[in-house]
């Protein structure tokens, strides 16, 4: 050995805009089930998989939250 320590990189971890589904689920305030069930009847917000794990981008939940859609109701024409 050459005598010098090796330093760490400390930089601030960067705030990550996807949420988990349990990180989603608790910011639309509704269960993990609720948002799994609404995934697979493709009635929930946007998600998209990174490397296998379901994720869900903050923009795309507050779109849906503000969208005022209300899974399960139906939507009539008028």
């Amino acid at each position: 050995m050459t005598g010098k320590r090796a330093t760490m990189h400390t930089s601030r971890p960067v705030e990550s805009p996807f949420l988990t589904t349990r990180e989603a689920a608790n910011y639309l305030r509704v269960s993990e089930r609720t948002l799994q069930n609404w995934r697979y009847a493709n009635l929930g917000p946007i998600y998209r998989k990174h490397v296998g794990i379901v994720v869900y981008h903050v923009d795309d939940l507050l779109r849906f939250s503000e969208s005022g859609h209300r899974p399960g109701k139906a939507h009539y024409d008028t």
